[in-house]
């Protein structure tokens, strides 16, 4: 029976840029009666085969951090626009500007208070609208007081019953008139009806 080969690969740390791959290979021998190795016999050779490839590499090293340079006042200004010295603060408490930074933002409101906001200007009174003058052909008159029918269509040039009721609709003029108005056409209708024939 055959040996069973078996490999590991693994990329070092270091050598990631380039793509440098390392790569082991265990060869676990068949039984003396021919058998093939069992499963936790190959298992147990990977697991040997890995532990030696970690020391032959070396752990993975951790990245270092990038180091961060203090910002000028005017980058910090342009970045957070601060207008109160809690936003500053808060800033700092939440590790977005260093110390030094801290130190220079304060230092600039100490010396630039920000303006306070101006007063709310006063609510402006609704002035309500001048009442509306009389129409200058209109008479006026006292309220409940019905005008004359000549007043009425010489006003709104009223010369049928049909523009009397539209008078009447827009409110114009009252009950009372709009029949004084009626009875006026109606009578005026009843003049130039022409007589009956005679009948003897």
């Amino acid at each position: 029976m055959e040996p069973t080969d078996r490999s590991v690969e693994l990329t070092a740390e270091k050598a990631r840029s380039s793509g440098t791959v390392v790569r082991l290979t265990v060869r676990v021998p068949a039984h003396a009666d021919g058998s093939r190795p069992t499963a936790d016999e190959l298992a147990e050779a990977l697991r040997a085969l890995e532990s030696e490839l970690e020391a032959l590499i070396g752990g993975s090293e951790a990245p270092t951090p990038a180091v961060r340079t203090d910002r000028e006042l005017k980058e910090l200004l342009l970045a957070y626009r601060p207008r109160q010295p809690e936003l500053v603060d808060l800033l700092r408490a939440d590790g977005e500007i260093s110390e030094a930074e801290y130190q220079r933002l304060r230092a600039h409101l100490e010396a630039h208070p920000p303006a306070p906001a101006p007063p709310p200007a006063p609510p402006v009174k609704a002035t309500p609208p001048p009442p509306a003058a009389p129409r200058a052909e209109e008479p006026t008159r006292p309220s409940g007081a019905a005008r004359p029918v000549e007043v009425l269509t010489r006003t709104y040039q009223i010369e049928t019953l049909k523009q009397a009721g539209a008078v009447r609709s827009r409110r114009e003029i009252s009950f009372e008139e709009y029949m004084a108005l009626k009875r006026h056409f109606e009578a005026e209708a009843a003049r130039r009806a022409p007589a009956p024939p005679d009948g003897g």
